[in-house]
């Protein structure tokens, strides 16, 4: 998990940055990370399939060596081509990476919101470390960025080789109980991961360009980015540790932090607010999708954990593909604050609804 997210942490700052040196506008650096986003939800929507067919050590492995291959075509070329081929592998890579470590973890011995939360705060950490790490390398040059993330990605395929290999699912039949994506009490597990996508995909696409419009220099921006992952690495680790066993009501209130601070985000200036709002988007965006997913595993039986999971992932993944894809169609008619704004309230309005309910175990 560690390699994978420093990978991906260096690989979110590095290929917006990249996108702008070689000539792309602003809104091409959203729509090229709303084609990551689409490849991410499109192997969600697969991976109930694969994981009746394939062990899930095996999937991380593959996600592992996809991840290499992305970050490798933008060291031979930065023309477009190479950008849609980062863009693809690096989505593909990560609905398959974060599904199948999720599928692999509620398996092992122990409780499982705490094993799901070691496995995301595990993944949390590489994310922290890989914006301060391309950061300080993009001082050499950005492609140093790429070959480290070549270098990581390939490191933890060897290291998930060696994971304890678990069998496939098994595929059930139908049965008198409703389909999983039309219950009510995995609403609020849903919403969670839709809060995260959110912010995951803005953090890689312009919530770095804000940044730099705002005057910082890419080595500030990448440390901006890893304190934001630190805090929400914190969080989260403060959560598993001592939160309630019932986190639904954290959902609303880490909904309502993230939706404030996009709309500040575009409308601030100096380091130290830009910071301070980077600390709260970081903690509230990265345990939005803890949360989901946490919420999600305790509220089915066992054996449905798997697509409870995968369920919550997709709603994340829709949520990183729309969130870019919204601002960057909004930029012809609004301003950036204008439409980050109108996503912001988006993040924010649905929470309104939600009613906390026990958990709906059998």
């Amino acid at each position: 998990m560690v390699g994978f997210g420093t990978a991906l942490g260096v690989t979110a700052f590095t290929y917006p940055l990249l996108a702008l040196e070689s000539g792309f506008s602003a809104t091409a650096v959203g729509f090229l990370a709303s084609v990551s986003a689409a490849l991410q939800l499109g192997s969600r929507l697969v991976l109930p399939y694969l994981l009746s067919k394939f062990r899930d050590r095996a999937l991380m492995v593959f996600a592992l060596l996809v991840m290499a291959v992305s970050a490798g075509a933008l060291l031979m070329t930065q023309d477009l081509i190479g950008f849609v081929i980062a863009q693809v592998g690096q989505g593909f890579a990560r609905g398959l990476f974060h599904t199948a470590s999720q599928t692999h973890a509620v398996r092992n011995p122990g409780v499982a919101s705490r094993r799901l939360a070691f496995v995301q705060t595990t993944a949390q950490f590489g994310r922290l470390i890989g914006p301060a790490l391309a950061g300080s390398l993009a001082v050499i040059s950005l492609r140093a960025s790429l070959l480290a993330a070549v270098v990581l990605a390939g490191a933890g395929a060897v290291f998930a080789a060696t994971l304890i290999p678990r069998p496939p699912y098994q595929r059930r039949s139908r049965s008198h109980r409703r389909p999983i994506w039309l219950r009510a009490d995995l609403a609020q597990a849903c919403w969670g991961g839709t809060a995260g996508g959110v912010w995951r995909g803005l953090s890689e696409s312009f919530v770095p360009v804000i940044l730099t419009d705002r005057g910082l220099t890419p080595s500030v921006v990448g440390w901006l980015l890893s304190l934001a992952d630190g805090a929400g690495f914190l969080t989260t680790a403060s959560v598993a540790r001592w939160g309630s066993s019932d986190v639904r009501p954290f959902v609303p209130l880490a909904a309502t932090g993230l939706a404030v601070a996009l709309a500040l985000l575009p409308i601030s200036s100096g380091v130290l607010v830009l910071g301070g709002l980077m600390l709260v988007a970081g903690s509230a965006g990265g345990v939005s999708g803890v949360l989901g997913t946490a919420v999600a595993s305790d509220t089915v039986e066992e054996s449905e954990q798997g697509a409870a999971i995968t369920l919550v992932g997709t709603y994340r993944a829709g949520a990183r593909l729309a969130a870019p894809a919204t601002v960057s169609g909004s930029l012809a008619a609004l301003a950036l604050p204008t439409a980050m704004a109108c996503v912001a309230a988006a993040v924010f309005a649905p929470s309104l609804w939600f009613v906390p309910r026990r958990s709906a175990r059998t």
